[in-house]
């Protein structure tokens, strides 16, 4: 019923030294100082300016390239548009400090072409103090890294360059279209719409919300939704390019507040899905098919239906309604990151330019980011919201706590210690967890639960999902360190 109210194998011995020694394993990759500061241009309240715009990234299903959706299994070229796709942007202004939040209804994107997106903005003239792109992560839309485009085919390039393009535009209108705002903030559990396909347990149930309207109220600019669940309800025989779930929570909050909605994908490894949830169908009495537009129609409708319900009932309920926030203070952080490439799978691929090519350094580390922006107000500077970066598809047990103690005995990685929790370094009271923002390198898996070889943990005959999807196992604690200096 709908909620109306409320890369290159890993030599073990030496990782498992570091790890031990807790030290990021900086020695083959890890935290590189470029970008390490956070600014907050002195810490004094000031006013609030946003705005927001979006560009379509629908591809052409009828062009010379065919359309490879992505996620699932290779095989699956379109057949049709069920929706379109969509870069949308939102921009913040406070005092000195500006930023631009991106969410791209795509798979992911690499962070070769985030870097361009950002140059381009500057050949421009777009002032943005910091840019920030993530992917929504719908298994509806094409292939754009080369995972699930057969060798015999390559990607249309001149689709990424579209999407790269929109991007900036969207930023570009979103920035010349400010004007003062006032921000106020959500977040609600919603346990129904989710679950976790992957043992130890661990489901990031929490919604958030951040509502932008005009400083006086008048009108709604933007409405920011976040929440783990993978976009995938439709399923992995749909031929039809959607944004998935997402598509319907943008259309019901966009009808109940007006102004832009974005969506941004959460902790989603682990994994996070809505697949064999079930949702009544309040026009039959019955529940939803699985794996159908009705479905995804309901997820989306329910995920919005609560955070609005959240919104505007939750702190009323407390007597004092949403709290609104018209003078605050930004501080952004970003790291750059060297992530070691340790899939045989993924170096394998990009030797032979069957995933688009990214840059890899000689010692075999990746060039990601981290970031961090925390927006404070208040004379005491009180953090009222954060956003972390996330540069992949984090576990939620990294974010939320869970983490397999004491771990299990056929592990891979014996002895390994537990990676500090991301929500638990934040302390404001809205923490938003962005999933793969400014980069997708794949899921980000606690070490300890790192369970690649024989034999397999939780007497399993073979491996769990994921770890074929992952750099490699020092990926978590690289980023969770960066996170944890990013947040201090």
């Amino acid at each position: 019923m709908r909620r109306r109210r409320r890369a290159v194998p890993v030599v073990r011995l030496a990782l498992l030294v570091c790890l031990l020694a807790g030290t990021a394993c900086r020695t083959a990759g890890g935290l590189a100082p470029a970008g390490a500061g956070a600014s907050d241009g002195g810490g004094v309240p000031a006013a609030i300016l946003s705005g927001a715009a979006s560009r379509a990234i629908t591809p052409d299903i009828l062009g010379d390239h065919a359309v490879r959706i992505g996620g699932f299994t290779p095989g699956r070229d379109a057949t049709g548009v069920h929706d379109d796709l969509y870069a949308r942007a939102i921009v913040l202004e406070i005092g000195p400090q500006s930023l631009a939040l991106v969410a791209l209804d795509l798979i992911g994107l690499f962070y070769d072409d985030v870097i361009l997106i950002r140059e381009e903005l500057s050949r421009r003239g777009v002032e943005v103090g910091a840019v920030l792109v993530a992917s929504t992560h719908t298994h509806a839309g094409p292939d754009v890294i080369g995972l699930w485009t057969p060798e015999d085919r390559s990607l249309d390039g001149s689709y990424i360059d579209q999407v790269r393009d929109a991007a900036a535009d969207a930023v570009e209108q979103a920035w010349r279209s400010r004007r003062p705002a006032r921000l106020s903030f959500a977040r609600w559990r919603m346990p129904e719409l989710l679950r976790d396909t992957r043992l130890p347990l661990a489901v990031d149930d929490l919604g958030l919300l951040l509502r932008i309207d005009t400083a006086d109220g008048g009108e709604t600019i933007a409405t920011l939704m976040n929440f783990a669940a993978h976009p995938e309800s439709l399923g992995r025989h749909n031929t039809l390019v959607s944004s998935d779930y997402p598509w319907a929570a943008r259309r019901t909050v966009e009808e109940a507040y007006g102004g832009l909605a974005l969506f941004f994908s959460g902790a989603v490894g682990g994994m996070m899905t809505p697949l064999g949830v079930r949702i009544d169908d309040p026009s039959t009495g019955s529940p939803a098919p699985q794996k159908s537009l009705r479905m995804a129609e309901l997820l989306g409708e329910n995920l919005a239906d609560g955070l609005m319900a959240a919104w505007s009932d939750g702190p009323a309920r407390e007597g004092d309604g949403p709290q609104f926030i018209d003078r605050a203070v930004l501080s952004i952080a970003q790291r750059s990151l060297r992530v070691p490439l340790d899939n045989a799978r993924f170096v394998a691929g990009l030797e032979q330019g069957r995933i688009r090519p990214r840059r890899v350094d000689r010692d075999g580390a990746l060039a990601s980011e981290a970031a961090a922006v925390t927006i404070s107000a208040g004379s005491g500077r009180r953090p009222v919201a954060q956003f972390a970066c996330v540069p992949g598809e984090l576990y939620p047990e990294l974010a939320i706590g869970g983490i397999q103690h004491p771990q299990d005995p056929a592990a891979d990685l014996q002895g390994a210690p537990r990676e500090p929790l991301l929500r638990e370094m934040m302390t404001a009271a809205h923490r938003f967890v962005l999933g793969l923002c400014n980069d997708e390198i794949g899921y980000i898996i606690p070490a300890a639960q790192w369970d690649e070889a024989p034999p397999f943990a939780y007497g399993r005959d073979g491996p769990q999902y994921g770890e074929e999807r992952s750099a490699g196992p020092r990926t978590a604690p690289i980023i969770m360190q960066a996170f944890s200096e990013l947040f201090r």
